[in-house]
């Protein structure tokens, strides 16, 4: 009896599935308003962190060119992004955009503090490659670093989005006890509210501290007491409050405006 000897060959996989950017441990750094190349590879995710300035609070964009997907699964199957506010990637701030070419992805207009890393994150259904830039979008300040707005000066200022996402954030300080006025420009609708607390959740009398939506507002606040037939006794005496202005359209845009907070002639 013979016994023969056998060969079993075997097919090495070279699909190229194309590399990824940065690990959740080491992402890649993306300086505001510098473009870089990158890409994902199939299944797998792209890591990377920005740094608004300290003056950089605000909404922000990405823009994504020169978008090549290939070997996708589906023809419907390109880039997701995701925004974090912490290193582990888990806290989602924002599910920012499914993108099959290139395109820009709002954040849905989300406002960004100074001086705080962020967490970007790219999921990648094919072989990927791009340019990434991250700029500065055209919502002004935030929740914990609103915009200071100086007495009696006029602050050149921007707000985008819709009615609903998009809001830019301001404060001031009073002097004496008194009425103020605010004025603004804006040629688009708007709207604003003021608060009493930097958190931007108690608002100072809903119905005659509250900005009569439209352009060209022009606003008196007065105080938490006023009410029907009683003009109030007006906001208190070295006082910070905090006023927030939103756009009312309901497809984004961005308006500019002039903003003025002065005490009552």
């Amino acid at each position: 009896m013979f016994f023969g000897a056998c060969s079993v060959s075997t097919e090495e996989d070279t699909t190229d599935y194309g590399t990824s950017d940065g690990r959740a441990s080491a992402p890649v750094e993306l300086a505001v308003g510098t473009s870089k190349n990158g890409g994902v590879a199939k299944y797998g995710s792209s890591y990377y962190k920005f740094t608004p300035a300290s003056t950089g609070a605000g909404s922000y964009e990405l823009n994504i060119e020169s978008l090549v997907i290939s070997d996708s699964y589906s023809s419907s199957a390109g880039i997701d992004t995701y925004i974090y506010s912490d290193s582990g990637y888990s806290t989602l701030i924002n599910w920012g955009n499914s993108c099959l070419a290139s395109c820009t992805v709002y954040f849905d207009y989300s406002s960004f503090d100074a001086s705080t890393i962020y967490y970007l994150r790219i999921y990648g259904y094919g072989k990927v490659t791009y340019k990434l830039t991250i700029s500065k979008g055209g919502s002004e300040g935030s929740k914990n670093n609103p915009v200071e707005l100086t007495l009696g000066t006029a602050h050149s200022g921007t707000v985008e989005g819709t009615s609903y996402y998009g809001k830019s954030y301001y404060k001031f300080t009073t002097v004496a006890a008194d009425n103020y006025t605010l004025s603004m420009n804006n040629s688009d609708a708007l709207d604003c509210q003021l608060y009493s607390d930097s958190a931007f959740l108690y608002v100072v009398d809903s119905y005659y501290n509250e900005c009569t939506a439209g352009t060209k507002i022009s606003d008196n606040f007065t105080g938490t007491d006023a009410s029907y037939g009683n003009p109030g006794s007006g906001l208190s005496a070295n006082t910070a409050y905090y006023l927030m202005v939103e756009g009312e359209s309901s497809s984004a845009k961005t308006t500019t405006y002039n903003i003025t907070v002065k005490a009552a002639d």
